[in-house]
Order: structure tokens, then sequence, then C-alpha cells
């Protein structure tokens, strides 16, 4: 879908990030959102600057960005893309952290471009970012998991099972939303001489994962209950389905946990109560 609200060399720029640069496609989707805010900022700093100060963020989130040509990104000089940091910092609200990884996002490809000798100079060479104060790990111990799972598996959510073996999945294998979502059925080896699950993370690198007692029994649940789908469908073998019978997507997964971690939470104020 981005491919057709981007110009030609952007699509490029991803196929050679996804492709030759062995980046994951999650990493290719969020450098596209990166670059699209950039672009949409370069369109407007070039050709309506008097809106720069009075745009909305609903109003910016409309700019097409598909006639942004390489010479727009040219003209833009280190001053110009610097005035974009602030943008993104006092008009789209984007905390230190979001700002960083959109600044990587657009060094990434001013170094591409000068280095296939689309520009001649790059301008974000000497950009240098923002400081971003180092957060603690936040962590369930054993008894605030067992918590979470007993919630879980004791929901009236007709997804229950499979959630429960999500979470469970997610505290025992040490995975990443991505690899999560992108677990095949062909991935899993689950019967009496093996129990494992072939992982490809970042870079389409694999690893297998040994899987314990708990972990089998969560994932053997949720395939007795697991929708039945056609072989025409595109998910098929995705192990997790949502209710539109496609595989399920971060956001949804993000809420599961989310929406679970407030029940424990409310559960553990109640218990403290007491």
């Amino acid at each position: 879908e981005y491919q057709k609200q981007s110009p030609e060399f952007l699509n490029n720029y991803l196929k050679y990030k996804r492709y030759i640069d062995c980046g994951a496609q999650t990493t290719a989707d969020e450098t596209f959102f990166d670059l699209r805010t950039l672009f949409r900022y370069i369109k407007l700093y070039l050709y309506d600057k008097t809106r720069l100060d009075t745009i909305s963020k609903e109003e910016f989130r409309t700019i097409d960005i598909k006639d942004v040509t390489i010479n727009d990104l040219e003209k833009m000089r280190e001053t110009d893309l610097q005035k974009y940091i602030f943008f993104l910092d006092y008009t789209l609200e984007n905390i230190s952290k979001t700002r960083n990884r959109k600044l990587a996002s657009m060094k990434r490809l001013y170094e591409y471009l000068e280095t296939n000798n689309f520009i001649s100079v790059n301008p974000t060479k000497w950009m240098e970012s923002a400081r971003v104060e180092k957060r603690q790990p936040k962590y369930l111990n054993l008894n605030e998991s067992k918590q979470l799972l007993a919630i879980t598996i004791n929901s009236d959510s007709r997804y229950k099972i499979r959630d429960y073996a999500i979470i469970c999945i997610f505290l025992n294998c040490s995975l990443r939303l991505s690899e999560l979502i992108g677990i095949n059925l062909t991935d899993l080896k689950i019967d009496n001489s093996e129990q494992t699950l072939k992982v490809t993370g970042k870079g389409n690198k694999q690893r297998i994962i040994y899987l314990n007692a708990a972990v089998c029994e969560a994932i053997k649940a949720y395939l007795e209950v697991r929708p039945k789908i056609d072989k025409s469908n595109r998910d098929y073998n995705a192990l997790f389905i949502s209710s539109q019978q496609k595989r399920i997507s971060k956001r949804s997964v993000q809420n599961i946990i989310k929406t679970k971690l407030i029940e424990l939470l409310e559960t553990l104020g109640k218990d403290n109560e007491k």
C-alpha cells in the first residue's frame, strides 16, 4: 500500500533496505513511516512555508508525498533539517527517542543517496541525536507472571486460549513482537521426540528455541481451537490468527498485553488493600 503513496526513488531505497541490506520487513515499514514524515515536511518547507507555524497534526498527515523528488531533498541544508527536528518536537510533539529514530532514518537515506551519487552533499553528516535518559527495564516477578497467565485464561474473552498462548510464549521464549506474530505452523515441532520453535529474527536470521512443557501445553490447547482456514488464504500458515482470519497484527498483540497488564495492576492493587 505504501508503495502507491511513495515516489519511485523511495520505493527503490526501501527495497534496498529489505533485500540488499537484509533488513526485516518491519524495519522497512518503520523506515517508510519515518521518511514519510520527513517528505511531508520538505514539501511544506519548500513550497508552502507559511503554513509551518499554523498547520495541525491532522492537516500535516494529509500531505501527499508522491511528487517529492531527489532534487527537493538536495535543496535542504543542514539548518533546514535542524528546523525539521524542531518541528517534530514542537508541532508533532514527538518525544526525544522518536525524534532520534527519525533523525537516524533520515541520515541513512541521505548516506544512501550520497553513496550512489544521487546527491553531491550530505547535509545530515554532522547532525547529532538528542540525549535520551536511559530507563531501567520493568519486569514481572514469578508470582506476577503466574497471576498474569491466570487472569488471561480465566477471562470471559472468546480468544482467551489464544491470548494465553501468546503471553505464555512471551514470558518463556524471549521473543520480539515481530518474531511472535511471524511464527508459522511449519516453524513448530511439538511431538514426543522434539519440542522446538524456529524463529526468524532481524536480518532474516533464524534460531531454534527449545520449548518447555508449559509453552507446549499452551500451544497445543490453542491449536485445538485455532480457526480452520482455507489454503487459499495467504495467512493459512500463520500460527496466531485474528478475528478476521488473518495473521494477528502487532497492534492487536500490543492491545492484548496492555489490557491484561492493566487487569494485573488492578488485581495487585486490590491485594495490597487487603
